[in-house]
């Protein structure tokens, strides 16, 4: 009987939401919307209810609600799958591929391990190394859970020679480094996540060019200092070993590194190409080659010299994450043509302005409401797509750089107080082998939600600074 009961759940959150469609799209319009509008909310409602009770996979979902605007005429079917021809699409197919390319060379458990030789041995020597192996990595790879994935095993290879047991505090403390460093401070750079590039692709049409690998960096560096800093401190408070480690072998580590011997053909090609990559991404503004171009090439010079194989393009590329993700991004392209950012901007304005207008205020009460939906709204990219989709107009018309408000959004739902919010942390628990139990990793997950507030309240005078806010 209980194995039947999601079952039903679902079947019931799946009807509800074609029952909600239909009374939305029959709906009369508010001005400034029309009969298409209203469609278009309802099947955009219905698509909520969906992931909300995961009736389907989530990007069946979004292409089925791509698909149902073409066939009841909300837009042609070109324009309700444009995105798919965009360039933030073709970077997240460029961006993953490249992310794929350094995980098949070897050369992330290279430079992993390098970094790790330059430390001492001990419990405190070891978490510093794993924070910088995620701080060396993050803008490297846009697949969060890639870097968790590879990063967690080191951790957990390093806390067996410190001697720790598995679930105890020793263990609990390098993978909070891990997963701080490689799984939570990817908003710091905007080539770390795909979830960045989402966020840059819902963005209003008019700002998304502007928003740059620099740019990005001078909105994120202030919260990611603070992030780091205090959830450095964090993990040594929360997760102090009860029993003193023994000392590592010194030759652990340099162990691995013989074992993997010199750099191999792949590892330099890759090494070059991340270079060349990360160097235009960083330098756009003066050569005016876009990122989305930059990913695609370096996505073909791996293909070119088969850094990976045809085989592993099929198989190992998130092509699911990218179909959802398309779908996402026109979502948000019908906004406003639609007119629905208007009729948002009208409708939610005159409550949310007066947070709006005391922006410590605001954050604190979006945090903490993001805090709550989280244990409801399973998937952090609906998430994202719809409290972007929502604060973007009104930022707009108050003179706040929509970027703000939806960076506030990013950060905000990457938790993990029940082990379903955040696949990304799945990845990275069951990578790591035992090593910890999901309780244990409750208490960081709050940390990082009250440390996360303080980087972003920290934030303000510098946005103000830079006038992304009046």
């Amino acid at each position: 009987m209980n194995s039947k009961a999601p079952n039903y759940k679902k079947l019931i959150g799946g009807l509800a939401g074609v029952i909600l469609a239909i009374v939305i799209a029959r709906s009369a319009p508010p001005e400034p919307l029309n009969v298409n509008s209203m469609i278009f909310l309802g099947t955009f409602a219905c698509a909520v209810l969906w992931w909300l009770v995961e009736l389907i996979p989530d990007y069946a979902t979004c292409l089925l609600m791509c698909t149902s605007w073409a066939i009841l005429k909300v837009v042609p079917f070109s324009t309700a799958f444009a995105a798919f021809g965009g360039e933030t699409f073709w970077l997240l197919v460029g961006a993953l591929g490249m992310g794929l390319g350094v995980a098949e060379s070897g050369l992330l458990d290279r430079v992993a391990l390098k970094i790790m030789s330059f430390f001492p041995a001990g419990f405190k020597g070891m978490m510093t190394a794993m924070y910088v192996v995620g701080a060396v990595i993050n803008p490297l790879i846009p697949s969060v859970t890639a870097k968790v994935s590879i990063s967690a095993p080191f951790a957990k290879a390093i806390g067996d020679k410190l001697g720790f047991a598995n679930e105890s505090e020793g263990m609990g403390g390098l993978f909070a480094a891990t997963f701080m460093s490689a799984g939570v401070l990817y908003p710091i750079f905007l080539s770390a996540s795909l979830f960045n590039y989402v966020l840059v692709g819902l963005m209003p049409k008019e700002v998304a060019p502007a928003i740059t690998w620099m740019s990005w960096l001078g909105v994120s560096w202030v919260w990611g200092l603070v992030v780091l800093v205090l959830g450095y401190i964090a993990v040594q408070i929360l997760y102090r070993p009860k029993e003193p480690p023994r000392t590592t072998d010194p030759g652990f580590i340099a162990a691995e590194l013989a074992r993997l011997g010199a750099l191999s053909r792949k590892e330099k090609i890759v090494a070059a190409i991340l270079a060349v990559s990360l160097g235009m991404w960083i330098t756009e503004r003066l050569h005016g080659i876009s990122a989305a171009q930059v990913a695609v090439v370096a996505l073909v010079l791996m293909l070119g010299t088969n850094i990976f194989d045809r085989a592993t393009f099929r198989s190992k590329i998130g092509w699911d994450s990218i179909c959802f993700i398309g779908g996402i991004l026109n979502l948000a392209a019908l906004f406003p043509i639609l007119k629905i950012d208007r009729w948002v901007g009208t409708a939610v304005g005159p409550y949310l302005q007066p947070l709006m207008d005391n922006f410590c205020l605001f954050i604190v009460a979006l945090c903490l409401l993001l805090f709550v939906i989280r244990f409801l709204l399973v998937s952090q990219a609906a998430t994202l797509t719809i409290f972007i989709v929502l604060l973007a107009p009104l930022a707009t018309a108050m003179n706040i750089h929509p970027l703000i408000p939806a960076f506030v959004v990013l950060t905000a739902i990457n938790l993990w107080n029940a082990p379903y919010q955040n696949t990304t942390f799945l990845a990275a628990i069951y990578a790591a082998g035992g090593m910890v139990r999901h309780s244990q990793t409750i208490k960081m997950s709050l940390a990082y939600a009250a440390i996360n507030i303080l980087a972003l309240l920290s934030s303000i005078p510098l946005w103000r600074a830079i006038g992304m806010l009046p």
